[in-house]
């Protein structure tokens, strides 16, 4: 397999970082740690060689629940599909 192909979601906290294989892993891992490590800096998903692909922002449901929601595509090159 193409390890550019290959992307993990990276939580990014003020001293420390996590990586997640989905979206649904991260968040799990924010909500279930809220009152240890309080919201991430930052989270995103990268390929293996460490570029970016996107940014994530955290958005608070009508449950109280954090969602990784897809930021808007910067790049004008990357193309999204419905697969990814």
């Amino acid at each position: 397999m193409r390890r550019d192909l290959v992307v993990q979601v990276i939580v990014q906290y003020d001293d420390f970082w996590e990586n997640f294989a989905t979206p649904f892993e991260a968040e799990s891992f924010i909500n279930s740690n809220l009152d240890e490590l309080d919201l991430p800096v930052m989270v995103r998903l990268e390929d293996m060689k460490g570029n970016v692909k996107w940014y994530y922002d955290l958005v608070e449901d009508e449950g109280g629940v954090y969602r990784l929601v897809d930021r808007e595509c910067e790049s004008p090159h990357l193309i999204r599909v419905g697969s990814n």
